[in-house]
């Protein structure tokens, strides 16, 4: 009985495959919790004629927390728009060094994202704005601007680490 090889998976995939599969459910998760809690509202004004004065803030923070943890699962999966006309007409060896190219300056963009939406998150925080219909504080909403920038840098970072190695397998 021959048995299959074992595919050489490398540990930074397995981090990407993780984090995908986890931020995957997440996504869905607060999904149905948004689905719900419109629904809720919807039941809840035509059949028992009273509304929820909080659903419009919690979706819309659920809408915020989805999107942009979706961006990252979207950058995982390497769905995100690109323009591959270049690599029609450059060789294979300068497409792979644009490609580092384009993930070090991605890299430095979270960065600057990551500072910023730090920054406006603690001062939230720090002013004591809070949600008008429930006590959440604004900080926490955007909270997710420097979570969701760090876990792109992260897998950018794997990125790279995969188009230097390619880079370094073509040949000149």
């Amino acid at each position: 009985m021959a048995s299959e090889p074992v595919a050489n998976v490398s540990w930074l995939e397995v981090i990407s495959r993780v984090m995908d599969k986890i931020l995957s459910y997440i996504v869905a998760l607060l999904l149905v919790a948004m689905s719900g809690v419109v629904f809720g509202n919807v039941f809840s004004r035509y059949l028992l004629n009273t509304t929820w004065g909080w659903y419009e803030e919690v979706s819309r923070f659920l809408l915020i927390w989805i999107v942009f943890l979706g961006a990252v699962v979207c950058m995982i999966r390497g769905d995100h728009l690109s323009i591959d006309l270049l690599s029609i007409v450059f060789s294979p060896r300068v497409c792979r060094a644009m490609a580092v190219l384009t993930d070090l300056l991605v890299l430095v963009a979270l960065v600057i994202m990551c500072k910023g939406a730090w920054d406006m998150a603690i001062d939230s925080l720090a002013s004591g704005w809070v949600a008008s219909s429930i006590p959440i504080p604004y900080g926490w909403v955007y909270m997710i601007g420097p979570v969701s920038a760090a876990l792109m840098f992260i897998q950018t970072l794997i990125k790279t680490a995969g188009d230097i190695h390619s880079f370094r397998e073509v040949q000149p």
